[in-house]
């Protein structure tokens, strides 16, 4: 799998730039490799493209070694699919330079626009693709290119780029700085497993199609948060969501639940699949099928952790999501801090995970009412060391999309040690996603006694 990391620095990317150079030979570990970084113009980041086995990798690994580097204060890790290098066609211009292109698409139209930038346009002259992909940030395409200068690259962008039906927006920024985090020959081994035959634009296939394959099909197992925001109608959204969601379930992919907050414009899908191409299928291909779904977004969740419920424990309860940013290097000591938390009586953690998006720590919590949430947040995360900025906002509706027992299956493998150790001591039938009358029968009422 590929991810492309942004690191944001304290002070300047010169001296970023330099200490990554400088710090390149031990940023290498058994589940993940970086390949490269780049530095562009007008950008307040560097970026850092990484190969890795599994998502849990970038926390457990990588991100955490960041805490060496003090001069990085923030990270946004933003996952790619199917990735194309393409060959530079023959006489191209020499000393060109680097360009990175992030376009926004319209959802049902990924695909299409994909497939001309791919093998069906006629670029200009002077200006050569090196690099096409998806994205699961802000954009949904990235382009890198080879161009002469400035107003070449712009003028690309402006007059051919921003007139393909489907592309929304975009934005151009020239590459300053490129460094290889991995020796010549390593780096050109990568490249060679997502090689196109021919230059972009033309009919072809990929060159190396085993190798191709073998990454398409690797079992990279991860949890998901799926956003789906709507045109301007969240109920019809909603029904669209529990209408067809559950029939998008395979044995890649399982949508668990889907919930609703408080003045947001999208709905969340909690989903699992077998890896980053799976979830292509499903975001450039399925979900934007649903009728009033506008845009898509994508957020990994690394080492999500359930916690079921004590056998007393009120049965009105609210659900509130909390997000939290902090800073590099404090994520892991966070984690602990909060799972060790004595919560009060009317307050219940019920899954917390790190994310790879704008938000470091999302937390689930079960309150009596919306005050006792806030009051709980503000004690806890007001004073807690390396916490930048929190947010917590009331779920107004749950659904579990697929059986109960899948979910169980699910919140158990990545239920607490702890939970695990003494379930006998928790409410382990206890299902949120459900509604009372349904938990009410699973507690031994009779259907005639919710009457």
């Amino acid at each position: 799998m590929l991810v492309l990391v942004r690191l944001y620095p304290k002070g300047g990317l010169d001296s970023l730039g330099k200490l990554l150079e400088s710090e390149k030979r031990n940023l290498y570990w058994e589940d993940i490799r970086p390949l490269y970084a780049i530095r562009q113009e007008g950008k307040k980041f560097l970026s850092i493209v990484l190969d890795v086995k599994n998502v849990d990798a970038i926390q457990k690994v990588f991100l955490k070694n960041l805490e060496t580097m003090t001069s990085v204060r923030k990270s946004i890790t933003i996952p790619i699919m199917s990735p194309v290098y393409f060959p530079l066609p023959e006489g191209h211009e020499k000393d060109l330079s680097r360009f990175m292109l992030f376009l926004r698409i319209e959802p049902g139209k990924y695909d299409e626009v994909y497939t001309k930038l791919l093998s069906d346009m006629k670029y200009p002259d002077g200006v050569n693709v090196t690099y096409l992909s998806y994205s699961f940030g802000d954009d949904d395409l990235i382009l890198s290119i080879l161009a002469k200068d400035r107003e070449n690259a712009l003028k690309f962008a402006e007059n051919t780029i921003s007139k393909i039906d489907g592309v929304l927006a975009h934005d151009t920024s020239k590459v300053v700085e490129r460094i290889p985090l991995l020796p010549e020959d390593k780096l050109k081994t990568h490249v060679g497993r997502f090689m196109y035959s021919v230059p972009a634009g033309q009919k072809g296939a990929m060159a190396n199609p085993e190798a191709y394959a073998k990454y398409v099909n690797e079992k990279a197992p991860m949890s998901v948060i799926i956003r789906l925001f709507s045109k301007k109608n969240l109920p019809k959204l909603w029904e669209d969501v529990e209408k067809n969601v559950p029939a998008m379930e395979s044995k890649n992919f399982t949508a668990y639940y889907a919930s609703q907050q408080d003045a947001k414009d999208y709905i969340t899908v909690i989903s699992e699949a077998t890896n980053f191409e799976v979830l292509r299928t499903m975001v450039v291909k399925d979900l934007p099928t649903l009728v009033d779904s506008r845009k898509t977004r994508t957020i990994p969740m690394m080492s999500p952790t359930y916690f079921l419920m004590p056998k007393e424990h009120p049965r009105n309860l609210e659900r509130f999501l909390i997000s939290l940013r902090v800073m590099p290097g404090d994520i892991q000591t966070i984690r602990s801090k909060i799972i060790a938390y004595d919560f009060p009586d009317n307050v219940f953690l019920t899954y917390l995970t790190f994310t790879l998006g704008e938000d470091d720590i999302l937390l689930s919590i079960l309150s009596d009412s919306q005050k006792s949430a806030q009051e709980f947040a503000k004690k806890a995360f007001d004073k807690m060391d390396g916490i930048v900025s929190y947010d917590i906002s009331n779920q107004l509706k749950t659904m579990r999309l697929t059986t109960t027992k899948k979910w169980k299956n699910h919140q158990g493998r990545f239920l607490s040690s702890y939970d695990k150790q003494h379930k006998k001591d928790f409410d382990s039938r206890f299902d949120w996603t459900d509604d009372f009358d349904t938990y009410a029968a699973m507690t031994g009422a009779f259907t005639h006694e919710l009457e």
